[in-house]
């Protein structure tokens, strides 16, 4: 493919260079449905990661030369042990054992004449050069071959004279066959840890463990609650899970006589009760209609394939440039009938999306307008065909919130990250003290433009600073920096008695849908994922280079060099994506028929690695 061809001209170049029923968390039927519940959580008060090292070979199951080898290898150690028993001044004097002795060596001389075609499809194979470019292949050849003319001459030739001879000659090389017998041991054992491996790669999702303190004190704190009767303490225990599952440890209580001093304390969290009904307080008779102006081939495309996640969307770019996000945002917007239900104008719309689309690099290989598609594309298919509508209980302001956030998450990306930035000292990283630079500035962007095109101008107060606040928030969560910690906070507040995906922890699914969605590349058929691999890796060699132009030190998977480009996606599957998906279906549990794609592809992956291992070798 292309861009695999590309990764050889680099390599080159640098050389010569289910229906979703929604239950509350804790609840007897939950537990009904998912077992246990602190099992049903994954807390098992391990607060590490546990990590498994994948082997550089190219992992296969036993070939069947392998298992004749096998097989004659036992054969040839019974025989070699036999040989040992019988050759005694005593059984010598027996005329039945030297006769099974003449059967045990016409079958010996059988099995050596078979290592002998062993070697030989080997070299057919690999190339006698290769093969016997290491010395114990030669080595394991001599004695063979030796084996076989002693076993010879034994059988043709008689006399005191030879015997003599044979004595010696037969201890020297019955030695010699015990190491060609390790030797083919040795070997056996090779197979069987490649083996071994392929069931390590056949049985993935479970050998990464990523666990959280907090999980370990909840779980203590609920055996503890087991062990007492008094009502008083489990209620205070249960109070205590409460505020460490809610992240409101570091809260102020007020004792004693309130006062004035509440208003002090209280006056940044102070916000009005978010109006339902969203009524407007401008311009209340103010009507827009749902209609977009899609070209009419487009609407087509988007009805049949919109909640698909193999949806060739590549080929949509190349046709219609950065406009295809703006035909996007229209079709969603209509079909869920935002403009009259939002009074957002579409013309308003059209021009913000427009800027929005536009900010994209077209340079950045991979953050770019199409990755902004495939994002808002992914976070669609959440809501529908996940059901989240239903589990989240998404008002039309919620569905803007989603979507304008998913296809603004990157915006104006320069196609550096935050190291980059920081160690540079870029604008960026200045302006925000190297706090997250490039997701506060995809947030700015976004409300620059919504301010620019009076986008939200017929929303309450209330109104604009619920979509404000859950949109900075979506985004900020795509930093990568801030997987870890927002995702202890998520399976904590899984792991609580109270957790509600419709309205308490709304947010909190906000943001995991959109950061699921920033990593969803494993999640999608091979055939695309392997193209944003490409496209993602191409984007951070280009930082590499540079970074080492700069002196720099070079960020992990970002030289061209080193980075093998099997394994950088093994480990992303590992330790990033297939937890958080088998997480995330926890809250929406229709995700979990699609989420053996993920192992699907990394099993692919898994057969590329030395393929891959052999691309940086030739650099």
């Amino acid at each position: 493919m292309a861009e695999e061809q590309q990764l050889n001209e680099d390599s080159k170049r640098n050389a010569g260079q289910m229906g979703a029923k929604v239950v509350p968390r804790g609840s007897k039927e939950i537990s009904n449905i998912l077992g246990d519940r602190r099992s049903s959580y994954n807390i098992d008060g391990v607060d590490r990661v546990v990590v498994d090292e994948i082997t550089d070979q190219k992992l296969v199951g036993i070939p069947l030369i392998d298992k004749v080898v096998i097989i004659l290898v036992v054969l040839f150690t019974l025989l070699v042990f036999i040989n040992f028993s019988f050759t005694s001044n005593d059984a010598k004097e027996d005329p039945d054992i030297e006769k099974t002795l003449f059967i045990t060596k016409i079958i010996e001389l059988v099995i050596l004449i078979l290592f002998v075609l062993e070697i030989s499809i080997r070299c057919i194979d690999v190339g006698p050069i290769t093969y016997f470019s290491d010395l114990w292949s030669v080595f394991d050849a001599l004695i063979i071959i030796a084996s076989i003319v002693l076993i010879i001459l034994d059988l043709n030739l008689e006399g005191d004279a030879f015997t003599t001879i044979s004595k010696v000659l037969r201890g020297i090389f019955r030695f010699l066959r015990l190491f060609l017998v390790f030797r083919k041991v040795n070997f056996f054992n090779i197979i069987f840890e490649q083996y071994n491996q392929v069931k390590k790669i056949n049985n993935a999702g479970t050998r990464y463990v990523v666990r959280s303190p907090v999980e370990k004190v909840i779980e203590i704190m609920r055996d503890l609650a087991d062990q007492f009767e008094d009502p008083d303490i489990i209620k205070q225990l249960n109070w205590g899970i409460t505020h460490i599952s809610n992240n409101t440890v570091y809260e102020p209580i007020i004792e004693g006589k309130k006062s004035e001093a509440l208003g002090w304390l209280y006056q940044q969290q102070q916000q009005q009760h978010i109006s339902q009904d969203l009524k407007r307080s401008m311009s209340s008779d103010t009507q827009f209609p749902d209609e977009s102006h899609l070209p009419e081939q487009l609407k087509l495309d988007f009805d049949q394939n919109i909640l698909n996640l193999d949806y060739d969307y590549f080929s949509l770019f190349q046709k219609y440039d950065s406009s295809i996000l703006t035909h996007l945002m229209c079709y969603y917007f209509q079909q869920e009938s935002l403009f009259s239900n939002l009074r957002i104008s579409p013309e308003s719309f059209k021009k913000c999306v427009d800027k929005i689309a536009l900010s994209y690099h077209k340079d950045n290989l991979y953050h770019n307008v199409i990755h902004a598609f495939d994002v808002t594309h992914t976070v669609y298919f959440f809501i529908q065909k996940c059901n989240f509508k239903e589990i989240g209980k998404l008002t039309k302001i919620d569905y803007s919130i989603l979507l304008m956030s998913a296809a603004a998450h990157d915006a104006d990306h320069p196609g550096l990250n935050n190291i980059f930035l920081s160690n540079t000292r870029h604008d960026l990283a200045m302006t925000y003290n190297d706090k997250s630079p490039l997701e506060q500035h995809h947030a700015a962007t976004l409300f620059r433009y919504i301010r620019e095109t009076d986008l939200l101008v017929h929303f309450t107060l209330q109104d604009f600073k619920y979509f404000r606040e859950k949109s900075i928030n979506m985004i900020l969560s795509t930093d990568n920096a801030m997987h870890g910690k927002d995702y202890n906070k998520l399976k904590a507040r899984l792991a609580s008695n109270d957790f509600d995906p419709g309205s308490k922890d709304k947010g909190i699914c906000f943001d995991t849908l959109l950061h699921a969605a920033d990593i969803s590349n494993p999640f999608k058929p091979m055939k695309n994922y392997e193209q944003w691999t490409f496209r993602v890796l191409g984007e951070f060699w280009h930082q590499g280079d540079r970074e080492k132009e700069l002196g720099l030190p070079v960020t992990m998977l970002c030289d061209r060099r080193t980075t093998n480009v099997a394994k950088s996606q093994i480990g992303f599957i590992d330790f990033m994506v297939l937890p958080y998906y088998n997480t995330l279906s926890q809250i929406l549990p229709q995700l979990s028929e699609f989420i053996e794609q993920i192992t699907e592809n990394k099993k692919a992956w898994a057969e590329k690695i030395e393929h891959y291992q052999t691309l940086l070798n030739t650099q």
